[in-house]
Parts: structure tokens; sequence; C-alpha cells
């Protein structure tokens, strides 16, 4: 199932997400690696295999540290990060990598948070009206699936600190971050409209607004 969201969406948010909330993730590789500018280069397993693909984040640690966007695999062992900025990823054109600089010996994680993503674009899907089926293929789509980007992102960020809040020693300021988001989510839904194609023609054949859903800690 494709997200609304990606993890570079909650990256933009959060820069430490993916260090903190590791128990949260997904974690997909782990490993030694090297940096020249904007090459990463593993010392051992495969990120083809383990299904590492532009959109995940990778964290760093060492004499180069932090929590940098992948912008292309291009090997299984090599991949082009780098330093997040506002136009890594322009509206046209390829993206842009701006270099991290040069180290070895560092240690990488690559993880995800896509169950996360997952479970609140299955959320919006029903929000908007859109039951899941077992034809795909020949059921409603939303036409314009960049109007829930943020809806998606604030939904996936209120679940991970709820998360946090529940595992933690010290759960209060992260209950208040998964509060806050939480208020961010629902006045993101109420201010979004989805185009809805009933008959699988790639025409909007409906416009309708999402009914609110609180995701509430278990």
């Amino acid at each position: 199932m494709t997200t609304f969201a990606t993890d570079l969406d909650l990256l933009h948010w959060e820069p430490n997400i993916f260090r903190d909330a590791a128990f949260a993730s997904q974690t997909l590789l782990t490993g030694s690696a090297s940096v020249a500018g904007t090459t990463l280069t593993i010392a051992s397993g495969s990120l083809t295999d383990s299904h590492v693909s532009s959109d995940h984040v990778v964290v760093l640690a060492g004499a180069v540290a932090g929590s940098f966007p992948i912008v292309s695999v291009d090997s299984a062992t090599v991949c082009t990060i780098s330093v997040m900025y506002d136009q890594l990823f322009p509206d046209d054109g390829d993206p842009v990598p701006s270099p991290i600089g040069t180290a070895s010996g560092l240690t990488f994680t690559i993880r995800t948070f896509w169950a996360q993503r997952r479970i609140v674009s299955e959320l919006l899907n029903q929000a908007a009206g859109i039951a899941p089926t077992s034809d795909p293929f020949n059921s409603p789509q939303i036409v314009n699936p960049k109007a829930l980007k943020r809806a998606c992102m604030l939904g996936t960020m209120q679940m991970i600190y709820n998360a946090l809040a529940a595992a933690t020693g010290a759960p209060d300021e992260y209950s208040v971050r998964a509060e806050l988001y939480q208020q961010l989510y629902r006045r993101a839904m109420r201010s979004t409209n989805v185009e809805v194609d009933l008959n699988n023609d790639g025409v909007a054949d409906e416009r309708r607004q999402l009914n609110v859903l609180k995701l509430a800690r278990r």
C-alpha cells in the first residue's frame, strides 16, 4: 500500500525522531560505513536486498553524526545522501544533494516508520469514505493524494510519541508532544478536501471532507 507521507516528511519536522524513537521504528539495515561528500558506502550487507530506497533515512554515528535523507540507491553498497534542506527535492527536476562531509568508521542504521504511516494512511482512506476491498483496482481512488501528506505525517507523529510516552520512564515530554500532534492532526483533517474517482476513469467524481478520527493510545 502506498502511504500518503514518507519518512522524509517526518524528518522535516523532527530531525532526531529516527534516533530517539528507534524502538518504535523498523530497522532495515545496520553496520559500518564511510562517507565522502554525498556518497555513503557500506562495508557489508546489501541496500537492495534490504529494500532500502530513496525517501528512507540513514542515521550516522561517529565523526559525522545525524539523520540524513537517502536521495538514491546507486548499488548494493552505495547510496547518495544529503544534508536536509528545503529545496533538496524541488517540484520540478532532479534532487540536488548537498555534501555532509568525509569520514570513515561510521556506524549507520537505516530505519523506517512505514508501519505507522500505513496505519494512518488506512485511517485517512476510511475518513474519506473509502473502505478496503479485495480488488483495489476497482474501488474508489483518491486522485489528489498530496492533499493528505500533512495529515498523514502529523497522525504518524502522534502514534510515535504515544508509543514513546507509554514506553519511557519520563513520559511527560512525549505525552505533551503526542497531544500537540493530535491537535495538529485533527486540524489538518478538518481543513483537507479529497477528490475521489468513483469509477476508475482517472477523473474526480466527488469532492469530500474528511471525518475526524482520533488515534488513541492503548
